[in-house]
């Protein structure tokens, strides 16, 4: 579950932050209370407990800088230095911060009123690179269906609808069109090889150009207009 934090002693600012999160997430197919979770904090302090408990608590914080007594920068410097590795998305109405915030290692510094498609774009990078479930739900024949990340070969359009092929041989249609299953197969491990077909990097066993070979034998087209970002992304994801 994409784990979800923000930090903000403003009430009406953490809650328009918490709708255009949903909206956003949703927008890409993501559920609340299964797929994310959004948790709101109006001090340091209360955040500070959280994390100290669970340091791996969440995914990605959204950080006001000027608090009520308190310092956002402050915070995230003692996060950093106490090992949390969460993605931190600093939100604030003041530019005078943006130069003191990069060693705190920030995602992004977005001023307020927060623009939702900039908001949108961070959050699409935050998925793609520091998302990884190991537990996917499909929605086949009417019931939820809890597959590993893992078992997951390859994923491919089929008109309307999509196919999740796995390991063994089974395959899952799903109700859902191939553009709205992307999203939920975000991470570092899968990438599209052709229009209407994404591979989970994990199963390739060669690479020859215009095709690929799975681990099971399985050969699958890959495009040339996607040839070399899925190569690049191959040798990332090896190394």
């Amino acid at each position: 579950m994409y784990q979800v934090a923000i930090c903000d002693d403003e009430p009406h600012a953490a809650e328009q932050n918490e709708t255009m999160l949903c909206h956003i997430l949703e927008a890409r197919n993501l559920r609340r209370d299964v797929d994310y979770s959004i948790h709101c904090f109006s001090s340091s302090a209360s955040l500070l407990a959280q994390m100290e408990r669970h340091p791996s608590a969440f995914h990605l914080l959204l950080l006001d800088i000027e608090l009520e007594n308190e310092n956002g920068l402050s915070l995230a410097a003692h996060l950093r230095e106490n090992g949390s590795d969460c993605s931190i998305i600093y939100i604030t109405a003041y530019r005078d911060y943006v130069f003191d915030c990069f060693d705190t290692r920030p995602l992004h510094y977005l001023l307020k009123p927060v623009d939702p498609e900039k908001l949108a774009g961070v959050i699409d990078r935050d998925l793609r690179d520091n998302y990884h479930p190991e537990q996917i739900d499909f929605l086949v024949d009417g019931c939820w269906r809890s597959v590993n990340a893992r078992d997951i070969l390859y994923a491919e359009a089929t008109s309307h609808k999509s196919a999740i092929y796995l390991q063994g041989g089974e395959v899952l249609y799903i109700n859902q069109n191939f553009s709205d299953l992307l999203p939920r197969l975000n991470g570092q491990k899968f990438c599209r090889s052709h229009f209407s077909i994404l591979v989970n990097l994990e199963h390739i066993y060669r690479l020859n150009g215009s095709t690929l070979i799975l681990d099971n034998g399985r050969e699958l087209p890959v495009s040339r207009s996607r040839q070399k970002e899925l190569k690049k992304q191959y040798i990332a994801f090896i190394k």
